[in-house]
């Protein structure tokens, strides 16, 4: 389940786990710590996760340690991915390749596991609305730079990747963070 913060990923993923029966692996509770005490010693900033010190140095073996472990656990038994994963799609897109198709290729995963990537897309008012209504202290810096948060993250081009390369795109069109 990817997407930008906000989106709505945590309760879509929550919704489709309980249908398959299936943890959650969220990379909001996957290495706090270890991402937090990173960024402040690289930043001054624990929450910042979106400067490109944390794109470059930081994000991407965030997400390949959550895409590992869940992908591990999948081939025994059905996990839900939670995580914005930008840079992966990204990479996939550099790749030429569709995100699900990147992630067996580089973690090796068999074609026999099943693997579904879905890019959760909400406009802009929306994603700020929900940051304002959940009130996270990892959403203050996004919030107090709001136009800059907006030019290099919403509007850096993303999200046109993420239609073109994840398997299943849902637009939602809720601010109650509550109902995605």
């Amino acid at each position: 389940m990817a997407g930008f913060p906000a989106s709505g990923k945590s309760t879509a993923a929550a919704y489709l786990a309980e249908v398959l029966g299936a943890p959650v692996l969220d990379k909001d509770r996957f290495a706090p710590l270890l991402e937090e005490s990173v960024m402040q010693k690289l930043t001054g900033d624990p929450h910042d996760r979106d400067s490109e010190t944390y794109r470059t140095l930081v994000g991407p073996g965030i997400d390949d340690g959550l895409i590992r472990t869940g992908l591990t656990v999948a081939a025994t038994h059905p996990v839900v991915l939670d995580a914005p994963f930008l840079s992966t799609i990204r990479h996939a897109a550099a790749r030429e390749m569709l995100l699900s198709d990147h992630l067996r290729d580089y973690t090796g995963l068999p074609e026999s596991v099943p693997l579904v990537t879905v890019w959760l897309d909400a406009a802009e008012p929306v994603i700020r609305a929900r940051m304002i209504a959940r009130d996270a202290e990892r959403d203050a810096p996004k919030l107090t730079d709001w136009k800059t948060y907006r030019t290099e993250v919403l509007d850096s081009g993303v999200r046109a990747l993420a239609r073109t390369f994840c398997d299943l795109v849902i637009a939602t069109s809720s601010a109650n963070p509550d109902t995605g």
